[in-house]
């Protein structure tokens, strides 16, 4: 339940036209999906988001060398890789995969959006764009291993918060529509319980209240029903009874017993106990009631 219910959080972006069946169709629909990107709410908590990020990055590598300037730059040149890597994954890999409980292809999606993000864009980018301007260095090889898995972890930082937004916002959609359901159980047992049967006993006629009822006994073309206080005998089957009754309040034990489970003290594979009236369960119903009893 917990991942299904926060798809409402989704409904903006899983128009699969938007984005086609696989990343190699993705560019033929990049104008709809920049559309798409700018009509999730809170725009300018994304903006400020990814001008704290920089500013944050900013301070920290321009208290190393105070050149404050230069690393604002390289900041803005890691910006491409790590909006792909960050909108990547949240419009299309969660809930195209993980909200649909396909686990491991999120898995995938997401290294493979990592390699695409931090390599092939952050990657290049670095070494043709900045390294030499603002940067005091330049790499040797472009598929050096250290600088490369720095480069992916670099762009990684970017998600961490949003992805966690993500998740905390799902888990907080799970939740309330858990105590929505909670809510909901709660007010359908508090109406089962003011239920009642109207039943006619020769000229006259009872209401008997659902939560009263001990059991129902079948007597051939009769039922007789007991509650705590008295019994009444009906013509009708104890079929129709049964279908009359709330089912969880309710459950046939025996071809001719039908008991309230509100009212059992103590059971066996052979028989239920109510207010120390003993009620016979048959062979047919012994699994059903081990099942329904947890015995």
């Amino acid at each position: 339940m917990i991942i299904k219910t926060a798809k409402a959080d989704f409904k903006v972006i899983e128009n699969p036209v938007l984005f086609g069946d696989t990343f190699l169709n993705c560019s033929n629909h990049f104008t709809d999906f920049f559309t798409m990107a700018f009509q999730i709410k809170n725009v300018k908590l994304h903006l400020f988001y990814w001008l704290g990020l920089v500013l944050f990055f900013t301070f920290i590598w321009g208290s190393y060398d105070h050149d404050y300037l230069r690393n604002f730059m390289v900041q803005l040149y890691s910006l491409p890789a790590r909006l792909l890597l960050v909108y990547g994954t949240i419009l299309f890999l969660i809930p195209k995969f993980f909200l649909e409980e396909k686990y491991l292809k999120f898995f995938f999606g997401l290294v493979a959006l990592l390699i695409i993000s931090g390599v092939l864009v952050q990657r290049s980018i670095m070494v043709f764009m900045v390294q030499g301007h603002y940067l005091p260095y330049k790499s040797e090889t472009f598929f050096k291993i250290t600088e490369l898995m720095n480069t992916v972890l670099d762009v990684n930082n970017a998600l961490i918060i949003p992805l966690v937004y993500v998740f905390v916002k799902k888990w907080n959609a799970s939740k309330e529509k858990s105590q929505e359901l909670a809510q909901e159980n709660l007010k359908l047992a508090q109406t089962q319980e003011q239920a009642s049967l109207h039943l006619k006993e020769g000229n006259h006629r009872h209401k008997i209240i659902v939560k009263d009822i001990l059991f129902i006994e079948s007597q051939k073309n009769y039922v007789k029903i007991t509650t705590a206080d008295k019994e009444i005998t009906i013509y009708k089957s104890l079929t129709a009874i049964e279908e009359m009754l709330p089912e969880k309040m309710f459950l046939r034990v025996h071809r001719s017993f039908i008991v309230s489970t509100e009212h059992i003290s103590s059971y066996s594979p052979t028989k239920v106990i109510l207010n120390d009236i003993t009620i016979p369960v048959g062979r047919k119903y012994k699994e059903a009631v081990k099942t329904r009893l947890n015995y």
